[in-house]
């Protein structure tokens, strides 16, 4: 498929980029070599993750579709080898905009193997730009993927937790870069968790040229004295770390990932200690996604991070949009009721601090006209989560398929220059 509707390159808020597996074992402080994350072979020959050496605890097996599961959705069947994996090809698990909804088994294996031939290109920086050319997509924000989990594997572990992330951006800015060509924006990962290792790590990526970096969804570590707790990434005693990124102008991106926020399911009987791939309705519903996004943007503008730091940006990836209109209407309820801020006056509505201070990336699928009505254009940037199975097959589709009915510079907005803003590259 191609789509030329566009007259002008896109960029693109939620990308991805694969890691090899071995970049921690290669890149980490060879002091703290046993500690590194290894993949390994188990039994059934599956590769999994060990961190300093111990199986992780994420994982998301429940949620991957079979191949008989897929062939009752999309009114057929696909290929034999892929879909119990979920990633056999981008798009593959969406509803309406399906790649292969509709195909006959012949063009369903078609395609299919049409984007298996372009897996190489996923974890390959001058394959990507090529890619990215015949996508047409200027510039994305592209989330490599294991970072996302470091904290919640090794919450328990400080040492380790920073010893990976270490290695991990030093991968990113040996064999990547942080900003390929102005147009592979590869963000550092940083943990909240020792705000002294925080800062010298945040200084590291810095001199090495970061514009952006990554932190993880919802609270921040609770620190080495509650490690299994929490603190509002807005608590002064991070203002050490929020003075720098506010004095150096680097972004901030945070993508969905996990966290521990299931911890909250004991209250509601339900287990704690499950992960993603373990989460029935309930779990799915109050502790994946929506409710660490709420929490992050109220805790970060009713607790006045920006009134201390006003250079600090945000952008939300992969969180979805629908909670966004109810949180913004539920901040702005408070401060007309006289409520106060907890480290510092907010001077005025929370809605309005959002739309300086956030952009945010609706889900492939979501109504973006429903969002656009509540909050307006200026915070909506368009995110395709390619190559993922609930991503877009085709990024530039979004336009097509998504916006139908706004007018021609508001579909620019979202699609480039609300982003070109963020990341500061010309519109």
């Amino acid at each position: 498929m191609t789509t030329t509707a566009l007259t002008y390159e896109i960029l693109d808020a939620d990308n991805h980029f694969n890691e090899p597996d071995d970049c921690y074992e290669r890149y980490i402080d060879p002091s703290a070599r046993d500690l590194a994350i290894r993949s390994v072979r188990d039994a059934s020959g599956r590769t999994v993750q060990l961190f300093a050496g111990r199986p992780s605890r994420f994982h998301a097996e429940q949620v991957t579709y079979s191949a008989e599961e897929l062939e009752k959705m999309l009114g057929g069947p696909v290929a034999d080898d892929g879909p119990a994996t979920g990633s056999v090809m981008p798009g593959m698990l969406l509803n309406r905009l399906n790649p292969l909804k509709g195909l006959s088994e012949e063009d369903r294996r078609a395609l299919i193997a049409e984007f298996r031939d372009q897996r190489e290109s996923y974890g390959n920086r001058d394959l990507r730009l090529a890619l990215m050319d015949d996508q047409g997509i200027q510039a994305a924000l592209m989330y490599p993927a294991s970072a996302h989990n470091i904290e919640y594997e090794f919450a328990d572990n400080i040492e380790a937790m920073y010893a990976n992330i270490r290695a991990f951006n030093r991968w990113m800015h040996e064999e990547v870069g942080f900003a390929h060509q102005n147009r592979m924006f590869l963000p550092p990962y940083i943990a909240l968790a020792d705000v002294d290792l925080a800062v010298a790590e945040l200084e590291r990526v810095l001199a090495e040229g970061a514009p952006v970096i990554q932190l993880k969804s919802g609270h921040a570590h609770g620190g080495r004295d509650n490690p299994f707790g929490g603190r509002s990434v807005a608590d002064p005693v991070f203002d050490p770390f929020w003075a720098r990124v506010n004095e150096a102008g680097v972004r901030v991106a945070v993508h969905l990932g996990g966290t521990d926020y299931q911890k909250y399911g004991a209250d509601w009987s339900e287990d704690p200690e499950a992960t993603f791939g373990d989460f029935d309705a309930f779990q799915w519903a109050m502790y994946w996604g929506d409710r660490p996004a709420m929490e992050l943007t109220a805790g970060t503008i009713l607790h006045n991070l920006f009134g201390r730091f006003p250079n600090v940006r945000f952008c939300l990836s992969e969180q979805g949009t629908v909670w966004l209109p109810y949180t913004l209407r539920k901040m702005d309820h408070a401060f007309l009721m006289g409520r106060k801020g907890k480290w510092g006056d907010l001077g005025r509505r929370p809605s309005e601090i959002f739309r300086d201070h956030f952009v945010v990336a609706p889900f492939p699928e979501e109504n973006a006209r429903r969002v656009v009505d509540e909050v307006g254009i200026d915070p909506i940037v368009f995110g395709s989560d390619f190559p993922h199975g609930e991503g877009l097959a085709w990024p530039r589709q979004y336009a097509e398929t998504q916006l139908q009915g706004f007018e021609d510079h508001e579909v620019k907005a979202i699609m480039r220059d609300n982003l070109a803003r963020f990341l500061g590259i010309p519109a």
